[in-house]
């Protein structure tokens, strides 16, 4: 490649400075190559599988991942496609979106609404799923920050639908019954098999072992970890976070992630019952094995 650039020629050269002068790049590469700003590593379950994505790179895992959950936007977020969702289609971006759940990306030119809470797609009945059940046409949604088993590297951002959020409060409130903290444990992510759609599934798979606690605890209060949960932008992550300044750009989340369940869940008052059995579970010698290597330097 060095001897390729030494030897550009004066035309191309030319052409070269005119597109950075203009602030342009190559039509031909930018249909293959987008430059949106620096990507989050997120993990997609498009189609029904968990897939690692990473500056463009997808590896799929397979329709389980284990997994260590590091980090929560404390926020529910919101999305809104003004079509329908297309399986087919590639790098949709919503119409509209909020990370914290109250007003619309700063970085959006044409908002639905200036405040979530007023917004009429955010008000239930806005939409009628086949069923006949009531729902939102601006979706519900939660992001995670997650360590990958497979890859446990790096930080990933998981964002569960709506219909997920259900089973991941239970999942919290199992553990949470046994003061239990959610990165004190190997989380296998997985979907309902009666589900029509990839619909994500909790479960725990064994706990993080003492040699990477530590290294969990350092990750809890990182900025990768406020990235991959939208609370600060890529470019705002460093040793010493500042306040953002102007429009701040936090990724949009993606189009798989636009699915939801058939009928939102009555609320009903809760009534007394008996403290649930949880049987510890340990990890087998496979995962184990994977979980000494966790964090090693």
């Amino acid at each position: 490649m060095s001897n390729m650039i030494a030897n550009v020629p004066a035309h191309i050269a030319a052409r070269i400075a005119a597109r950075q002068q203009a602030g342009t790049k190559s039509s031909v590469a930018s249909a293959i190559v987008s430059d949106n700003g620096p990507s989050i590593p997120r993990i997609s379950i498009r189609a029904g599988r968990y897939r690692l994505n990473e500056e463009g790179v997808e590896t799929t895992v397979g329709v389980t991942l284990d997994t260590i959950i590091v980090g929560a936007n404390p926020r529910v977020s919101k999305v809104f496609y003004g079509k329908a969702f297309d399986a087919s289609a590639e790098n949709v971006r919503p119409d509209c979106w909020s990370n914290d759940g109250l007003k619309p990306d700063v970085t959006l030119d044409a908002p639905v609404h200036n405040s979530c809470a007023d917004c009429p797609n955010n008000v239930l009945g806005s939409k009628i799923l086949p069923s006949g059940a009531k729902s939102k046409m601006c979706a519900d949604q939660r992001h995670l920050a997650v360590v990958a088993a497979a890859d446990p590297t790096k930080v990933y951002s998981l964002t569960v639908p709506v219909s997920g959020m259900k089973a991941l409060r239970e999942y919290f409130k199992d553990l949470g019954n046994y003061n239990i903290g959610p990165e004190e444990v190997v989380t296998e992510l997985g979907f309902d098999d009666a589900a029509s759609y990839p619909k994500i599934t909790f479960k725990q798979k064994g706990y993080v072992p003492e040699k990477a606690i530590n290294r969990v605890d350092i990750l809890l209060v990182s900025d990768s970890v406020k990235v991959a949960t939208r609370q600060i932008a890529p470019k705002d992550a460093g040793p010493a976070l500042a306040a953002p300044v102007g429009k701040t750009a936090i990724a949009a989340p993606a189009v798989d992630d636009a699915y939801e369940e058939e009928a939102p869940t009555p609320v009903v008052a809760a009534t007394p019952k008996s403290k649930p059995t949880v049987v510890p579970v340990k990890a087998s010698d496979e995962l184990a094995a994977k979980l000494d290597s966790l964090f090693d330097e």
